[in-house]
This record gives structure tokens, C-alpha cells and sequence, in this order.
């Protein structure tokens, strides 16, 4: 029966903790900061056995990596792991302290205690201008738009398009009366003017 796969931050703590990967280490325990080696494959030097064993074991804990069957692929390991870091809620990286070229590069992460965790994993807080877009979509149209028709039931769109045109033009200088829309189904009221059959 296969071994019960861990989530990735107690398999971490697990592994910092053995102190058998070089580099890998707590920085602060007590703060739960951690280095973790982070050298490029390209570097002069750069070695599997001393460079990758944390992303390998990672492949290896999550089933994409069998040992004697499947052929080694550090960068595909690395890469699977950087991803499912930067999925967690609750690990976050230092970059300030990260040093990610050279010899000696790492990166440094720390995990979040309960109270400093996201709230709904996924869910990022509203933008001023999403806000904003969704209050013009929601606002009602008013009569004062000055319909000549009458008609109050407008489509979606274009209930979006004279909302917005009302917000501008009350905030600036009220020339809702000059406004045209090109619209076969909605028409505003035009300024009189010469009539097109006079000379």
C-alpha cells in the first residue's frame, strides 16, 4: 500500500529539519524562515546530487519521479516545485534576503502562522477600478437621461453606456440635451435646430 502523500509544508518542515540537504536550513525557526539552495543548472559546477536533491525528493513524494525507472529531470523537478510553492497560502518568499545568481544562490520563504494566512486561498481583493465598474454597472438608469421615446426598459449594454454618460456629464456640465447615441433602438434628445427641408 502506498505511502500517504504529506502537504508541502509539513514535508518541508520535515525535511529542513533533517538536516540532510546541504543549504537547506532554518534561518529563524521560531519565525519559521528557511533558505533553500537555489543554484541555476547552467552555473559552472552545478551538480544533481549536491544541487537538486530537494526538488528531486519533492518528485519523488508526489509520484512524478520513480527512482531506477524514470530518467532524471532536475529541470522539470525544480520547475514542479517552484509551482507548487508558489501555490501554497501560506509559505510566502523574503525576496529582499533571497541571492538568486552565483554559486551560492537560495531563496528564502517563510511560512505563515494562522492568523497571517489568507482568509480564501485563491481570492484577491478587489481593485478601486473594479469597484468602480461594477457600482456604474449596477446603477439605474434615471428618467432624467431625457429619453424622447420614453422608453425606461433598456438593454443591458446600453442601460451601462447612459448610466456612464449621466455620471460623466453631471460631474462635469449638464449637455445630456446635445447627446447623441447611435443606436437604432435608443435615441436622446437633440437640441432644436434649422429644419433640414427649410432653405
Amino acid at each position: 500500500m502506498p505511502v500517504e502523500r504529506m502537504r508541502m509544508r509539513p514535508w518541508l518542515e520535515e525535511q529542513i529539519n533533517s538536516n540532510t540537504i546541504p543549504g537547506l536550513k532554518w534561518l529563524n525557526k521560531e519565525k519559521k524562515i528557511f533558505q533553500i539552495p537555489w543554484m541555476h543548472a547552467a552555473r559552472h559546477g552545478w551538480d544533481v546530487e549536491k544541487d537538486a536533491p530537494l526538488f528531486r525528493n519533492w518528485a519523488i513524494h508526489t509520484g512524478k519521479h520513480q527512482p531506477g525507472v524514470d530518467k532524471p529531470d532536475p529541470k522539470t523537478w525544480k520547475a514542479n516545485f517552484r509551482c507548487a510553492m508558489n501555490s501554497l497560502p501560506d509559505i510566502e518568499e523574503v525576496k529582499d534576503k533571497s541571492i538568486k545568481k552565483g554559486n551560492n544562490a537560495f531563496r528564502v520563504y517563510r511560512m505563515l502562522p494562522l492568523s497571517e494566512r489568507p482568509s480564501k486561498k485563491g481570492k484577491k481583493p478587489k481593485t478601486e477600478k473594479e469597484d468602480r465598474v461594477k457600482h456604474i454597472k449596477q446603477e439605474p438608469v434615471e428618467s432624467s437621461l431625457g429619453l424622447s421615446n420614453g422608453v425606461s426598459d433598456l438593454s443591458p449594454e446600453y442601460a451601462v453606456l447612459a448610466s456612464a454618460i449621466k455620471n460623466e456629464v453631471d460631474s462635469t456640465v449638464n449637455i445630456i440635451g446635445k447627446l447623441f447615441l447611435t443606436s437604432p433602438f435608443l435615441y436622446t434628445r437633440a437640441a432644436p435646430g434649422p429644419d433640414p427641408g427649410e432653405p
